[in-house]
């Protein structure tokens, strides 16, 4: 295969992207969601004293492993992308501890990020790699490819024999099984896990709670309520200025705007069910569907349409970047000027600071809205977890068992939480019987220090390699402050609490969101090429005809017509084949 075929179907975005990812996901890996708890060198250590109650070891439930790994002390080889977080990995203090723990020692080769893509596709086409590769990510199709070629070896038989932990958290975490096995039936890269448990559900609507109670109304339910509701806003001067310049709905709909902003993640699932990504297929019953091609994203679209036209939907959703959406939702003056806005969270609408109040008190979510026949959804990712590609063996490994070992080491949780959070009693501690959680459960561990979000350190490796951040774990943080329950000073017990409450009782029953695709050389260059177009024409014509610009009842029909020139058909086929290969090895 050529280098160019290859460099067509790589998708740096997804590099990109699962850094991104991370700026609220991180936050959490330090105290929920950016919360900062003091510097590493004499700030604040809660609880840090001599405790009386005893000490809750989540450690001690986990299958025995004799350590060290290894009696002499062995090399394995690393090409890792470079964290602009990390210093220096031979040096790091997490990898001391583990060379410690282990009797493996690392030999380290790194890449920048920017140059991981070229750098990994220039190294596999020359032979000139390492045992491992790690924290590279490759698309499932790349990852297909070469492990096809025996490049990136099958690690079935050895997680069998030698993942112990690997088997326990994919038996709690499904998907990272799924997302990690090929169409071929074969395993050729560990994910990393970290399962967010409101990022399964982040297609969130927010609302002015202040507003609804200023005016006397109740939580709507139903999209015809919540049109009611945007006519008071509008009509009533909640803000109580005098003014008209109250935004009832507004949003960021443009590629790349604020997270989940794009009206349709939201509002389309009182329609249809809608994935959250802009790709919008779904799977039903084994059936791969482009949900843009169905009646009941016309009816979605005229809903939000007759929003437009009623002067409740801003028409700047669509053209609204993230920082124009913050903005709005930071008010003039300190006056709030916007009703409800599709987001995340509070952070995609205005600027959030950690540990202080501000204008998003104000604002809770909305559940699901009930469409006109009873249609009812909330936007579920069971595919968010698993980071498909963070830990891969080549053939030039001579010890792939020992390299099993010392990635399945690290998926313990404290070498999961050294990798993440520092040093044990420094950094971070064990929880006390008495302590809770995120979930309101017995917690296990708490965060002493800020160390996990400090830009350059030497402490961890700051999120990287094959570590399992199970919904279990990050929902077992230490909640420091249980008695104030407010965004600024617990953003991640809110989170929970608001998906808990409102948005998992109609989260759908069987997953609906796609795996990762497995595509071959072929399907993927195929697929690269009609994306770009039906996701261009999909968007404007969405924009258009919410924004009154055409009307999608008389073109529907030339609607669906170009969405079939364009390649609409052959498109969900191509999934509709990977799909089937994938279940069937499932």
């Amino acid at each position: 295969m050529s280098q160019h075929k290859a460099d067509r179907f790589w998708s740096h975005d997804m590099i990109r992207a699962r850094l991104n990812r991370r700026g609220l996901v991180k936050g959490a890996a330090a105290g929920g969601a950016g919360i900062a708890l003091g510097s590493r060198l004499g700030g604040y250590r809660a609880m840090a004293q001599t405790p009386t109650a005893a000490v809750v070891d989540p450690s001690t439930d986990e299958p025995p492993v004799e350590l060290p790994l290894v009696e002499e002390k062995t090399t394995l080889r690393i090409l890792q992308v470079q964290n602009p977080s990390v210093e220096n990995y031979e040096t790091n203090t997490f990898t001391q501890w583990l060379e410690e723990q282990t009797n493996v020692h690392i030999e380290w080769q790194t890449v920048p990020l920017d140059e991981a893509e070229a750098a990994l596709t220039l190294r596999l086409a020359s032979g000139d790699y390492p045992d491992i590769l790690m924290d590279f990510n490759p698309t499932p199709s790349v990852i297909q490819l070469y492990g096809s070629q025996g490049i990136f070896i099958p690690l079935n038989d050895l997680i069998e024999q030698h993942g112990t932990m690997t088997r326990l958290h994919w038996e709690t975490t499904p998907s990272a099984r799924v997302a990690s096995t090929a169409p071929d039936g074969n395993i050729y890269s560990l994910p990393s896990i970290n399962d967010c448990y409101h990022c399964t559900m982040s297609a969130k609507l927010w609302i002015n709670q202040e507003w609804l109670d200023t005016l006397g109304l109740e939580m709507p339910q139903t999209t015809e309520e919540y049109a009611e509701v945007l006519r008071a806003f509008k009509d009533g001067d909640p803000n109580g200025n005098g003014e008209a310049d109250e935004i009832p709905l507004t949003g960021s709909g443009i590629v790349g705007g604020a997270w989940h902003g794009s009206p349709d993640h939201y509002f389309m699932n009182s329609f249809i069910y809608h994935p959250g990504n802009d790709l919008r297929l779904i799977q039903d019953n084994g059936k791969v569907i482009a949900i843009y091609a169905q009646e009941a994203w016309r009816e979605g679209i005229k809903y939000l349409a007759g929003l437009h036209a009623e002067g409740l939907l801003s028409p700047e959703i669509f053209t609204n970047d993230r920082d124009q959406l913050r903005a709005l939702g930071n008010g003039r003056d300190g006056v709030a000027i916007v009703g409800s806005v599709p987001a995340g969270w509070f952070g995609e609408f205005m600027t959030f600071t950690a540990g202080e109040s501000g204008p998003w008190d104000a604002y809770t979510a909305v559940p699901p809205l009930e469409g006109p026949d009873g249609t009812r959804y909330s936007m579920h990712d069971t595919f968010q977890a698993p980071i498909v590609g963070t830990f891969i063996i080549t053939d030039k490994c001579q010890n792939p068992e020992l390299a099993m070992k010392w990635a399945d080491f690290l998926g313990r949780v404290e070498p999961t939480t050294r990798s993440i959070h520092g040093v044990k009693d420094e950094d971070w501690r064990w929880a006390y019987e008495g302590e809770i959680g995120i979930d309101g459960e017995q917690a296990w561990w708490h965060s002493i220090t800020d160390v996990a979000n400090i830009p350059s350190q030497n402490i961890h490796w700051s999120q990287d390699g094959p570590s399992v951040r199970t919904a279990k774990y990050r929902l077992s943080q230490v909640v420091p402050d249980p008695d104030n329950i407010t965004a600024g000073a617990n953003l991640e017990v809110v989170l929970y609490n608001l998906t808990k409450e409102r948005y998992a009782p109609y989260a759908p029953e069987q997953p609906m969101n796609l795996p990762p695709m497995y595509f071959t050389v072929e399907q993927a260059n195929e697929v690269a090429t009609i994306l770009p177009q039906l996701e261009t024409y999909v968007n404007e014509t969405f924009a258009q005809a919410v924004t009154g610009q055409l009307d999608i009842e008389s073109e529907w029909d030339n609607y669906l017509a170009n969405l079939e020139a364009i390649g609409l058909s052959t498109f969900v086929d191509l999934h509709q084949q990977v799909l089937d290969e994938t279940n069937a090895n499932s």
